[in-house]
């Protein structure tokens, strides 16, 4: 029963995550850009809701399978207009998004993965990547050129402080040895939030959906899990 309450909740968290974010677009209260990182960031929510309510990979697979499929038909059809990229239609992003749930759904509830590890993934792409984009365009910074990208200082700052944050937070409340003391947590949150940044700042826009939270979870699964 309680999958079957997990999968009403993340439908109705979702497409009321996606309603407000389109009135809010459509009522000039926020632009294309604003409206998407509300998406963007919400939905990376979703994971907490699959590690309490699913404790198998079918139910926990449900969402992102839809979810690849609706963001694909959107994509091509413009049906959630405040989630679309108005600037660069060929940027997947919102697909790959739900593609790299459904990769780490698979890793953790079938893989080797402990679902926390998978957590840091998604949050990190959640509120790093998201929050980097607001705070890179609204902020006056000098430019950083890394490993042929080129970001904001201030975007890779924001990108790497929500990583630190979020690995930390995962690390003090889910850690089967660190858990629970925070001098535990710092050192594997700032190394993997080093190594969240690079793989963001390195990997070409709308990739990165997907070389983020797969890539930053198997860095800390391998390293510190």
């Amino acid at each position: 029963m309680l999958n079957w309450i997990g999968l009403a909740t993340e439908f109705v968290f979702i497409f009321a995550l996606i309603g407000l974010a389109q009135l809010l677009w459509r009522g000039g209260l926020v632009d294309s850009t604003v409206s998407r990182k509300i998406v963007h960031i919400g939905v990376s929510h979703w994971w907490l809701m699959a590690m309490y309510f699913h404790d198998g990979v079918v139910f926990a697979a449900v969402g992102p399978v839809v979810f690849i499929v609706l963001n694909y038909y959107s994509h091509r059809t413009r049906l959630f207009e405040a989630m679309e990229d108005e600037a660069a239609r060929t940027n997947l992003g919102t697909i790959y998004f739900p593609v790299s749930l459904l990769l780490l759904v698979l890793l953790s509830y079938v893989g080797p993965m402990p679902a926390y590890v998978a957590g840091i993934g998604i949050l990190t792409l959640g509120y790093g990547d998201g929050l980097a984009s607001l705070v890179g365009r609204a902020a006056r910074s000098p430019v950083v050129y890394l490993l042929g990208g080129r970001k904001s200082l201030a975007g890779t700052l924001t990108m790497f402080l929500a990583s630190a944050v979020m690995a930390a937070l995962f690390t003090y409340f889910a850690h089967p040895s660190r858990g629970g003391v925070l001098a535990a947590a710092i050192v594997p949150a700032l190394i993997t939030a080093v190594a969240a940044t690079v793989v963001e700042f390195a990997t070409p826009y709308g990739v990165d959906n997907i070389t983020v939270p797969i890539l930053t979870a198997l860095f800390y699964n391998g390293v510190f899990a």
